[in-house]
């Protein structure tokens, strides 16, 4: 039986602790463990999750049954998670979060809570921080309501911008303590009451990198107690779930006979205060550190792979997954990627191929495509063996394929980053296939280009010679007309600021209405006689002949209104930006000179719109 687990991640600890739990309960049951990293689904919305290939995947027959984790609500709400768990049409548990109409099993988060606010209190702590969770989770939330109840019922007192928003990661708790470090200094907080213990872990780092002392100059608490059993959670004051217990009572939830029977039942499990040394209790003498290493894993930065080129890549990705002793390890493209709100994708069999594979110290190969829906074909599918992991590598809304490794349960954490690794190197390596499509597809955007010159061309100059000839010719009719009119002229140089990050990511067609739509606001804006040339992709060249006085700012003004109306009225999830440089020159100036001018021009401008804030 393949069961299911779709979490937001397992790079914390707590998400490693549910799954290695999870497993424990299920190998002998004889059931397959699949971790589903569900993070892209925050790409979604309710009406078009149902497009995500994640969502496919579960419901279309890959699992059997699904666990859902609580973490998924820190990023998605609880709506999208709710209405999911509805639509999978499996047996379903979840675990942290009570959800309509299936069975659930959680922490009293609450109580937990109060223990160790309170514990806190009766040491004599009274000014008291609070790093909480993300509060789109309802255990977050519940916590931080306890906090505020322990602080009220002691007649306490906890300023506004000492009550922080975390979202459960040790970066997060990091960066938030940063903020704090000068009220600890100014004695002005006594303890930092932490979401969870990863959040605490970066606080005492941060704490100890600034020279501040736990608990000496501020006590830290946390919440879990699933750290690893070397690092510096064993000398944390936290709360500990019953994540053992918890992951039991799923599994058997989910695999009893008749799972309706069980249908929006909540068990609530209690957890139990662990007291160390940071919250100053059974202090040793020495002050609470990261040792005996950093808490921030090195693999999640290490970028081994960056550099490499793809032959160099897949021998490196082969001597790792040896050298870890990873049990498998695949990496899948999909024949035709899609958005995440493609409607019409959603409707049709998603294809893939397998890029890479490895099982058991060697290579596999596999050439037929197939439906990703299966996540791997059924003589690939049994090479798996352990935990098996899931991870989409996508580009913004783009979905372009995923990676599949199984590892050995003391594995997970080591699996979970290099997993981290393979994805950044994939979504670097599609980028650039994606660039040399673009080149490829080059030379026939710039025959339509030519062509869009050609009418320009035809309608400001009304003459057929080549670009310098039309250039020469307007000066001679400049000249021709100096003792009526002024023979003074701009030379203004016009680029579309974001031109190829649209073509890029919203595709050819995209790049071509941009350019279309420039051209009009640039010909809508000068006079009928004036010169406009297209000059590539995303340069223009306008001329403004036989000028009076200072009329820069006026031709300017037009620019910033008539791209404003632009913006104002797309439907669409990018705006356009232009920049333009400007040479005042008469008919009897160099042109390449005044060219020149010109280009350097924009080029200052530019560079003074980088530094504004």
């Amino acid at each position: 039986m393949r069961i299911g687990f779709l979490t937001s991640s397992i790079y914390g600890h707590y998400g490693q602790a549910l799954s290695k739990s999870l497993w424990r309960e299920l190998e002998p049951r004889n059931c397959s463990l699949i971790i589903f990293e569900g993070y892209s689904l925050i790409n979604n919305t309710v009406a078009d999750y149902h497009c995500n290939v994640l969502h496919r995947m579960i419901s279309q027959g890959s699992i059997d049954a699904l666990v859902l984790s609580g973490q998924l609500s820190s990023k998605l709400g609880v709506e999208l998670v709710q209405d999911l768990a509805t639509k999978a049409g499996l047996p379903s548990v979840s675990l942290g979060i009570e959800l309509e109409g299936i069975p659930a099993v959680s922490t009293d988060n609450f109580s937990g809570f109060e223990q160790i606010v309170s514990h806190l209190i009766s040491h004599g702590y009274h000014k008291l921080a609070h790093i909480s969770g993300p509060l789109k989770n309802p255990e977050a939330l519940l916590r931080r309501d306890a906090f505020l109840k322990v602080i009220y019922q002691n007649g306490l007192e906890v300023p506004k911008h000492f009550l922080l928003e975390g979202n459960f990661s040790d970066i997060r708790g990091y960066h938030l303590t940063k903020k704090l470090i000068p009220h600890i200094r100014a004695k002005e907080i006594d303890a930092l009451v932490c979401a969870n213990d990863d959040t605490a872990s970066g606080a005492i780092k941060c704490l100890n990198e600034n020279g501040l002392s736990v608990p000496r100059d501020v006590a830290v608490t946390g919440f879990d107690d699933v750290g690893d059993p070397m690092s510096m959670v064993q000398t944390l004051t936290t709360v500990s779930q019953p994540m053992e217990e918890m992951c039991r009572k799923a599994v058997e939830l989910l695999l009893d006979e008749q799972p309706d029977r069980f249908s929006g039942l909540v068990y609530t499990l209690q957890p139990r205060l662990i007291i160390r040394h940071s919250c100053g209790c059974k202090d040793s003498g020495h002050p609470v550190s990261n040792n005996p290493g950093p808490i921030f894993n090195p693999l999640r930065t290490h970028r081994r792979f960056q550099s490499l080129d793809e032959t160099a890549f897949y021998s490196a990705l082969t001597d790792c997954l040896s050298e870890y002793g990873m049990n498998a390890c695949y990496i899948v493209r999909y024949l035709t990627p899609t958005r995440f709100d493609d409607y019409a994708s959603a409707r049709q069999n998603l294809k893939g191929t397998m890029l890479y594979g490895y099982s058991d110290g060697r290579k596999v190969q596999y050439a037929t495509p197939f439906e990703v829906s299966r996540i791997l074909p059924d003589p690939i599918y049994g090479t798996l063996d352990g935990i098996t992991f899931v991870k989409p590598i996508f580009i913004g809304k783009n979905q372009l394929g995923y990676i599949i490794m199984s590892a050995p349960e003391n594995l997970v954490a080591t699996m979970a980053n290099l997993c981290l690794e393979v994805q950044q190197y994939m979504e670097n390596a599609f980028l650039a296939y994606e660039k040399q499509q673009v080149e490829m597809k080059l030379s026939d955007t710039l025959e339509r280009l030519i062509n869009t010159n050609r009418k320009l061309n035809e309608l400001t100059v009304r003459d057929n010679l080549d670009k310098m000839k039309k250039i020469r010719s307007l000066a001679n009719n400049m000249l021709q007309n100096r003792k009526a009119d002024s023979g003074e002229y701009y030379l203004i140089l016009v680029e579309i600021d974001n031109f190829f990050e649209i073509n890029a990511e919203y595709g050819f067609e995209e790049g071509e209405r941009v350019m279309n739509e420039v051209t009009r606001i640039l010909s809508g804006s000068i006079r009928e006689d004036d010169f406009l040339s297209h000059e590539s992709c995303e340069r223009y060249m306008v001329l403004i002949k036989n000028i009076h006085g200072d009329a820069i700012h006026a031709i300017e003004e037009r620019f910033r209104k008539k791209l404003e109306e632009l913006n104002n009225g797309l439907d669409k999830p990018y705006k356009v930006s232009f920049s333009w440089g400007y040479a005042r020159a008469s008919v009897d100036s160099d042109f390449e000179q005044v060219y020149t001018d010109a280009e350097a021009d924009l080029a200052s401008r530019r560079h003074s719109a980088a530094q504004e804030p």
